[in-house]
C-alpha cells in the first residue's frame, strides 16, 4: 500500500486530497499541530507535529517513513521547507502547495505562464523574515529547486473555490450583492480566473501519474473578464450590482489576484480542467440559497 503525508489534511483542499488518495488505495496520514478537529475517522492516520520545532518528537515519525507522497499544503516560507528537508528522507514525491501569487504583473486574456517566474534563477535575502505570501511562496519554491533531493511540484492554484471554502471570498460576492451593498475593484480591465478545489486531488492524481515535477499551472480554462464576471453574479443572485473601481480603496477579495494562469503546460500533459462556467455559478446559486 502507498503512503501519503498530508501537512494539513483536516479540511477544505486538505481533506479533500485526504479523501480522494483513500478511495485510491492509499494509507493517508496527516500531520497537523492538533489544533483542529476532523471528521475523517479511521479512514486516516493522525500525527502532532510542530512545523516551527526541529525538535518536536512528531519529526521522529515523519523520519522513520517511507512516504510515496508528501503533499505540504501549509508551508508559506523557505524556512518551514528547510527544516522538512532536513527531516524527512525517504520520499518518492513531494508536492509543495504555490500559488499564482508567485507571479507579477499582468498578462492578461493570455494569462501567466510557468516560466514567467522560474525559480531555478530566483535570489532572495534568506535574512528577510517579514515577507509577503506571494514572497514566501518564490522563495519556498526557490529552496527546493535548489536543495530537494527528491521530485518536487510546485503546484500553482488561483484563488481555490467550492461550496465548503472557510475563507468565504465568494460568498462575500454573494452576501453584497443580495445586500445592496457596493463592491470595491481595483480596476475593469481585471480577469477572474479560479480553480474548483473538488478538482485538484484529480489534478494532484495526474501529475503524480505522469511523474511532473517543477512548476504546474492549475485552473479552470475560459476564465471571466470584469464584465462577464459581473454578468454571472447578477444572474446567479437576480439583483442590480451596486460597485465601484477604486484603486485607493480596499478592494474586495478577488480583485486583489484579478489576473490568470494559463494552463497549456498541464493540458499538453493530457488532463482536461473543467470549463469556469461549468461550476461557479452553481457555487454561486449554493450560497444563495443557503445563506
Amino acid at each position: 500500500m502507498k503512503k501519503m503525508l498530508i501537512f494539513g489534511g483536516t479540511r477544505f483542499l486538505g481533506k479533500k486530497t485526504a479523501l480522494h488518495f483513500i478511495d485510491l488505495g492509499y494509507e493517508v496520514t496527516i500531520a497537523t499541530r492538533g489544533k483542529s478537529c476532523d471528521d475523517l475517522g479511521d479512514k486516516v492516520k493522525r500525527l502532532i507535529i510542530d512545523r516551527t520545532d526541529s525538535n518536536h518528537p512528531g519529526w521522529e515519525v515523519v523520519a522513520s517513513e517511507n512516504w510515496d507522497v508528501i503533499f505540504d499544503n501549509i508551508a508559506y516560507d523557505w524556512q518551514s521547507l528547510a527544516l522538512s528537508l532536513e527531516k524527512v528522507k525517504n520520499v518518492g514525491h513531494y508536492l509543495f502547495t504555490s500559488s499564482m501569487a508567485v507571479y507579477e504583473g499582468d498578462k492578461g486574456a493570455i494569462g501567466f505562464k510557468e516560466n514567467d517566474f522560474d525559480p531555478t534563477t530566483y535570489d532572495y535575502d534568506s535574512q528577510q523574515t517579514d515577507v509577503s505570501y506571494g514572497e514566501g511562496k518564490r522563495q519556498g519554491e526557490a529552496y527546493l529547486t535548489k536543495h530537494a533531493p527528491f521530485p518536487v511540484t510546485f503546484l500553482r492554484f488561483p484563488i481555490v473555490l467550492d461550496t465548503d471554502d472557510y475563507t468565504e471570498r465568494l460568498k462575500f460576492y454573494i452576501e453584497h450583492a443580495l445586500n445592496h451593498q457596493t463592491i470595491i475593484f481595483k480596476r475593469q480591465a481585471g480577469w477572474y480566473g479560479f480553480v474548483h478545489a473538488s478538482e485538484i486531488p484529480l489534478a494532484i492524481e495526474h501529475v503524480l501519474e505522469q511523474h511532473i515535477t517543477g512548476p504546474i499551472n492549475i485552473a479552470s480554462t475560459e476564465s471571466y473578464h470584469f464584465e462577464k464576471f459581473l454578468e454571472i453574479l447578477a444572474n446567479t443572485t437576480e439583483q442590480s450590482l451596486e460597485y465601484e473601481i477604486d484603486s485607493q480603496q480596499a478592494p474586495s477579495p478577488f480583485s486583489h489576484y484579478d489576473t490568470i494562469l494559463n494552463v497549456d503546460r498541464l493540458m499538453a500533459s493530457g488532463f482536461k480542467p473543467s470549463i469556469q462556467d461549468s461550476w461557479l455559478p452553481d457555487t454561486m446559486r449554493y450560497y444563495v440559497k443557503n445563506r
